[in-house]
């Protein structure tokens, strides 16, 4: 049975009833739509990060928001890592904001409430919803650009930038045009899709999550020597 809105905000009760994307086609619908059409130009035009001469982490995105305060053990994981290492600064990748930065990650905008349901997965087709692999390759296409364009500006603010999504993922096709010098982890671990929990399951998995600590300690001083392929 298809999910509803009514069950999307149960998992986050703030969502934006006008960012309920179940499919594929509403992701394409909102990227040319008010308010997502002037997020994703102020992404690429805009934005500069609060930030000099730090540790650039692209992370994904997650079912609940906000993540701060954070409502899923990913981005609380994440959080509790700024503790340790004030010089990180930490980026999620979506479908449909392309990028959101650490700052914005209450999902609060200029008077626009930013909190999407957008399960942008093949598997949407366990709830209904029709998966089009040609218009995903198009919302990818539309995205990795404005997540280009952010990063050619804002290069130079970053020692090193680590990609922190496993190969193969919707995420790593939106950074497809951003040179990062780690990507990790190296492949997916197997895990239990869930509606409201695969990201976290996936990304906070010992096997995954063991490869952005290994990295955040090689990288805590030295930049470094070589950049791995993607």
């Amino acid at each position: 049975m298809p999910i509803s809105l009514e069950e999307a905000k149960r998992i986050n009760p703030d969502l934006n009833p006008k960012l309920f994307l179940p499919d594929p086609r509403d992701v394409l619908r909102a990227l040319d739509e008010t308010p997502v059409k002037e997020w994703l130009e102020f992404i690429a035009e805009e934005h500069v990060p609060p930030v000099e001469n730090a540790r650039l982490v692209f992370v994904p995105c997650a079912a609940k928001k906000p993540y701060d305060p954070p409502r899923n053990i990913l981005h609380r994981k994440l959080i509790e890592l700024e503790k340790e290492h004030p010089d990180l600064y930490f980026v999620a990748v979506s479908e449909p904001l392309a990028l959101e930065p650490r700052e914005y990650w209450n999902f609060k905008w200029r008077g626009y409430n930013l909190i999407y349901d957008a399960p942008f997965f093949p598997w949407i087709e366990r709830y209904g919803y029709k998966w089009d692999e040609k218009i995903a390759e198009e919302v990818w296409r539309k995205l990795s650009l404005v997540a280009e364009k952010w990063y050619r500006r804002n290069r130079h603010l970053f020692r090193v930038v680590i990609c922190y999504a496993a190969p193969g993922s919707s995420y790593r096709r939106i950074l497809s045009k951003v040179k990062a010098d780690y990507y990790i982890p190296d492949k997916e671990p197997s895990v239990e899709i869930s509606y409201e929990e695969n990201v976290e399951r996936i990304y906070t998995h010992p096997y995954s999550w063991s490869q952005l600590l290994r990295v955040l300690e090689i990288t805590k001083r030295n930049a470094p020597n070589s950049v791995p392929s993607p």
